[in-house]
């Protein structure tokens, strides 16, 4: 079948490009020849270059598509005049290129603006630019804003009806304005894709959006004004909105339907924005023409499904046109004739830049735009955290991290959100500073964290980042602690006055700044604040001024910026998390509070502040939470930190394997990573891998750890060696779900966890009298001790973290369903066996007397293998009281992997009732009746639980296509939605793990098993057994609710591919 051939049409605002540039005088020739001088040279711009490069991008795949639209005759460029067509005008340059100093690149040095007609009269030679109407399937406008927007007659026919026809708006300011896009706004084309460039957004009035902080912030900001800014609302409502950010980010809205939306940032994983041009010396024009034509190619390709694929292309070719530069070819005799770039070698060149994507969390409210202080990281790794802090420091990198912002600063590689816009906001105040060739006063800002957090390291990192040649700046550092009066302070200001003389910008790191003056708190500060305001300083009754320089002030008794400006100490320690019910002070604090408050007026601290251009908390390697942020993300941190020391240490050489991964123990790796804290930061972590006995080995065990004594000085050695015998509770679950915030003991928290899941062991048991699979409550189970059952409940971790399953406090109406194979329960109770038989040995070393468990010789003579399947039944069933026991105490388990859920709450109402009326039909064909069968009722009449249930199997469809290696994606408008065919055997693998997800789902909900026929009152049931044990005419349900999956996943609007490609089977 032949393919139909696409067309598409260009049509907008056009120019005639004029560029000045140098050349260089010849050897031999004619007499002009032998002089440099600057020629001109012009080229098509606007619509006219935009159109060229679609034709040569389709040309390049060999698209069947026919390009029309604003074309300029190249032969009569020259001739136009400015009334006929508008002119534009650059001088460019020869720019050297980083690390080939021989190559040159050939950029605009400086745009000289635009010549055009008179006021109020329109370019002429436009009017013959009028499109026929051609039935397009892809219709591009370029507004420049230079008129095209007024003029209807100059405007593509096929504009006139859109109907299917992919809408491609191209805008410049003025923003939102003017006919044309009242025309298509009016239209409501529901393949509208309008491309804006965020510099032109933050011209709105009243719209903030921050700039190279942090991709999150970025992102986060633009959604949060997209949603509540009246100026942008007919952007918001638009079906497809791309924000480009530079060439180094751009973030996709999407208007799935009527308050249904999704968004995306496409990222460079390693640069912020501006990052890329700010490296690049010059400019170019048509960096936004060659990312549409990209566009414009993808979506002629593939549809609207290649919509993320075209913008990833489209600022890498962005990128590529503005490194490459532009290109002088033989074109006349005079001199060598001007062009852009040839798509082939842009593609070639866009092959090494790669961009990132990841959805972003739409608004809960439009107060904040980010209340939760939303982290990339977290969203791509909230339930794989440990194993991707667990995999950097074994493997040096982690699966979950390809999608996650990575920062570099000099030699400090940061991955954490906070970390980045204090580095990065830092970094931006001093290239602005250092722009300025006679700033009135010095750059202040301070640094605050612990002891051996990096302050002074970061900070120097940032200046090398910004001076890499060290032909800017001049770093000079002084303790403030060890002044003994103001001679020595005097005597400073001298030596960076000399700095300021010779030419280069003192960087000045004043190091505990924050110390006493002659015993007064904070008495320095006050001699700072001359020197900060006005550039000078005072010995005796002369006055020196300073000149241009760089103030850092580190904080040495203050750990953050805020306990500097509360006039509060640091103690090194993990910040409290307070709630609302401790704000209740009692007398003795409010005074407490308001002698700090006074004392830090009295030392002049809010003048200080006041002269501050910003500040850094370091996080380091501790959880620094805050009122926004539980910071669960100082595991990463802490995994970033832990690989580079142990790659650093020569001793640890032979711990690495020649794949660079680490030999190390499970639990002196975990203890490392969630010990609560470092008592001198990175100093103390470093100190711990100093102090082990690393030379020579080829494994880092518990015998290469210092003795209790020495760890002690840098971390809790109880704490510490507690975690290496298991997995904890605290090492699974985050911050927000431990029983108390404000108890500092680890033990403590882990203990009062342990009860409470302990006594909700006790309770079940003495509820219930059965197991949810057996019917009958094993001896063990009603002879336990609580001292038994603790012991019990304190192994539950453990034995989860071995079927990489975790842990965490329930927040909705019901807990997730376990995920839990037949495999898994098998190494579960194997591992429960081996604990009893551990339990068993031990109190028969310390104890003759008989055990209170069961009597039985096994557990001293057999392994877990040679049981009985009756004996082995017994652990079986134990593994499947867990999860309700959990439940009780207020916990769910969860797999640790990313998966897809379907998330649209009327998408899961709807399938979810269409999925009850069948089984209402089903159940009705087989003789069942409401007297029966209590769920043979309307979905409004069931219970919440059986809701809840057919909710959860709707959501959880893509997880269900995980389990045959399927992954899933929203349909695209324009793409065909076919139904999914499964193989038997992908049905089969399927129903077995569906029979599972029931299994557990009935358990869950109170269900236990009893032979006979099911008790909707009792709720019991004969087939809460394995599958093997299944009867087979009531597998048949499970192979039943497998074949539906394709149908409710079209009807969801998803299709399903194989994960390690695109096509669905």
């Amino acid at each position: 079948m032949t393919k139909k051939e696409s067309k598409i049409v260009v049509a907008g605002d056009v120019t005639v490009d004029w560029f000045m540039y140098p050349v260089k005088a010849r050897d031999e020739g004619e007499n002009w020849r032998l002089h440099d001088a600057s020629h001109a040279d012009v080229l098509p711009g606007g619509a006219a270059l935009l159109n060229s490069f679609i034709k040569q991008s389709i040309e390049e795949e060999e698209i069947l598509a026919t390009v029309t639209g604003s074309e300029l005759p190249e032969k009569k460029l020259r001739n136009f005049s400015p009334e006929e067509i508008i002119h534009s005008n650059a001088m460019l340059d020869n720019f050297k290129t980083s690390g080939d100093k021989k190559t040159e690149i050939l950029r605009i040095k400086e745009f000289s603006g635009y010549i055009g007609p008179s006021e109020n009269k329109p370019p002429s030679w436009m009017l013959s630019l009028v499109s026929k109407k051609v039935n397009a399937e892809i219709i591009v406008l370029d507004d420049a804003g230079n008129g095209f927007r007024k003029m209807e007659n100059l405007w593509p026919k096929d504009l006139e009806s859109v109907e299917d026809s992919i809408v491609i708006y191209k805008m410049s300011l003025p923003l939102l304005d003017g006919s044309l896009w009242k025309k298509v706004n009016e239209m409501h084309p529901k393949n509208l894709i309008v491309i804006i460039n965020a510099s032109d957004l933050r011209r709105t009035a009243g719209i903030h959006i921050s700039k190279s902080l942090s991709w999150d912030r970025t992102a986060k900001d633009l959604i949060y004004e997209l949603n509540r800014s009246d100026p942008l609302k007919s952007l918001h409502q638009c079906p497809y909105l791309v924000v480009l950010f530079g060439t180094d980010g751009a973030v996709l809205y999407r208007r799935v339907k009527e308050r249904e939306d999704e968004a995306f940032v496409i990222f460079d994983p390693c640069l912020l924005e501006d990052s890329f041009a700010s490296n690049i010396n010059g400019n170019m024009i048509g960096l936004t023409s060659i990312f549409t034509a990209t566009l414009v190619k993808q979506l002629a390709k593939e549809g609207f499904y290649g919509l993320i694929t075209g913008i990833q292309k489209g600022l890498a070719n962005s990128r590529s046109l503005l490194e490459i530069g532009y290109k002088k070819n033989n074109g006349s005799e005079s001199h060598d004739a001007l062009e852009y770039p040839k798509l082939k070698e842009i593609s070639e060149g866009s092959v090494k830049h790669t961009y990132s994507c990841s959805s972003i969390e739409l608004p809960t409210n439009l107060k904040n735009p980010d209340p939760n202080f939303w982290r990339i990281l977290d969203h791509n790794t909230h339930n794989i955290r440990q194993l991707v802090a667990r995999e950097i420091v074994l493997k040096g990198k982690a699966n979950g991290l390809e999608n996650v912002p990575i920062c570099k600063f000099g030699d400090i590689k940061t991955i954490d959100r906070a970390e980045i816009e204090s580095y990065s906001s830092i970094k931006e105040l001093i290239i602005e500073f250092l722009k300025n060739q006679k700033p009135k006063n010095p750059l202040c800002f301070a640094v605050f964290g612990p002891p051996g957090s990096g302050k002074s390291f970061g900070v120097k990192q940032i200046a090398k980042c910004i001076d890499t040649n060290r032909d800017l700046l001049e770093s000079i550092s002084f303790n403030v602690s060890q002044f003994g009066d103001y001679q020595d302070m005097v005597n400073a200001f001298h030596k960076i006055r000399d700095l300021a003389l010779s030419g280069k910008v003192p960087f000045v790191f004043f190091d505990e700044f924050d110390s006493d003056c002659n015993g007064q708190p904070l008495g320095w500060l006050k001699y700072f604040l001359a020197p900060m305001q006005d550039g000078e300083f005072k010995e005796g009754d002369s006055i020196h001024p300073i000149g241009n320089a760089i103030f850092v002030f580190a904080g040495g008794t203050r750990y953050t910026f805020e306990d500097f400006v509360q006039n509060s100490h640091g103690n090194g320690s993990t910040p409290i998390v307070v709630s609302s019910e401790d704000n209740k002070t009692d007398q003795n604090s409010v005074q407490e509070t308001e002698d700090k408050d006074k004392e830090f007026r009295n030392a002049k601290g809010p003048d200080f502040v006041s002269r501050l251009r910003g500040f850094i908390n370091v996080m380091g390697p501790n959880r620094q939470p805050s009122k926004e942020d539980d910071d669960d993300a100082f595991i990463i941190r802490r995994a970033q930190l832990l690989r580079v020391m142990l790659e650093n240490d020569q001793r640890a050489t032979s711990l690495f394997n020649s794949k660079r991964e680490l030999s190390i123990d499970d639990g002196v790796l975990r203890a490392l990573l969630n010990v609560t804290r470092y008592k001198h930061g990175a100093r103390s972590m470093t100190a711990v891998i100093e102090m082990s006995r690393l030379a020579g080995k080829k494994r880092f065990d518990l015998s290469a750890l210092p003795v209790k004594k020495q760890l002690d000085m840098h971390v809790d050695a109880d704490e510490f060696f507690f975690l290496t015998e298991k997995e904890r509770y605290q090492s699974m679950l985050l911050l927000r779900d431990l029983p108390d915030p404000k108890e500092t003991s680890f033990l403590k928290k882990e203990n009062s966890i342990v009860e409470s899941v302990a006594a909700a062991m006790d309770t079940s048991m003495c509820e219930n009298k059965v197991s949810p699979r057996k019917g009958k409550i094993t001896k063990l189970d009603k002879d336990a001790s609580f001292e038994e059952l603790k012991d019990a409940a304190e192994d539950i971790p453990n034995k989860l973290w071995a079927i990489n399953n975790g842990i965490r406090k329930i927040t909705g109406k019901t807990p997730h369903i376990p995920d839990i194979t037949g495999d898994e329960i098998e190494t579960f109770a194997r591992l429960e066996y081996g604990r009893l038989c551990r339990n068993k040995r031990l109190r028969q070393l310390s104890d003759s007397s008989e055990g209170k468990t069961f009597n039985n010789s096994m557990l001293q003579s057999k392994n877990y293998d040679q049981l009985e399947e009756k004996e082995k039944d017994r652990f079986r069933e134990l593994v499947y009281t867990i999860p309700p026991i959990l439940k009780k105490a207020g916990y769910e388990i969860y797999r640790m992997k990313n998966v897809e859920e379907i998330s649209d709450p009327e998408i899961i109402n709807r399938l979810a009732r269409d999925l009850h009326e069948k089984y209402v039909q089903e159940r009705q064909l087989k003789g069942e009746n409401r007297e029966t069968n209590p769920s043979l009722v309307k979905f409004e009449d069931l219970p919440e639980d059986i809701k809840e249930a057919n909710f959860d199997n709707i959501k959880k469809i893509p997880e269900k296509l995980s389990w045959i290696h399927y992954s899933t994606r929203r349909i695209q408008q324009d793409e065909e939605q076919r139904e999914l065919t499964l193989t038997e055997k992908e049905i089969e693998t399927m129903a077995k793990r569906e029979h599972d997800r029931w299994v557990w789902q009935k358990i869950m909900q109170g269900w236990t098993y009893k032979e006979g026929k099911k008790d909707f009152v009792n709720k019991t049931s004969p087939f809460i057994v394995p599958w093997n044990k299944l009867p087979p005419d009531t597998r048949i349900n499970d192979f039943n609710a497998v074949r539906l999956i394709p149908k409710l996943l079209k009807e969801a609007g998803y299709k399903a591919y194989k994960s390690d490609s695109e096509k669905s089977d």
